[in-house]
């Protein structure tokens, strides 16, 4: 089987410094996003550079998911999965 291929980062502040395409394992079946951010709404985060304004992004190969999706007040952590070729470029996940 081909190789995943994944962006990856670790604890970046801008999206712009998650570009790094790095070549998985061949165990690594998702490339994960996770996104922990701290502030009021997503709306509020997203800056228009692409960035988050109170947040830290991290990209990763992965052999499983992680379903980490939760708040606590105005903190908040992420994880979105896929698993097609780069296919992690966005922080946003959907």
């Amino acid at each position: 089987a081909n190789a995943l291929h994944c962006y990856t980062c670790s604890w970046e502040q801008s999206n712009w410094s998650c570009l790094k395409a790095e070549k998985c394992s061949d165990k690594d079946e998702y490339c994960v996003t996770n996104v922990a951010s701290v502030g009021i709404g997503m709306f509020w985060l997203w800056s228009p550079s692409w960035g988050l304004r109170n947040g830290r992004i991290t990209k990763k190969c992965s052999e499983t998911c992680p379903h980490h999706n939760f708040s606590l007040g105005l903190a908040s952590y992420t994880s979105h999965c896929c698993q097609t070729f780069l296919c992690n470029l966005s922080a946003c996940p959907g």
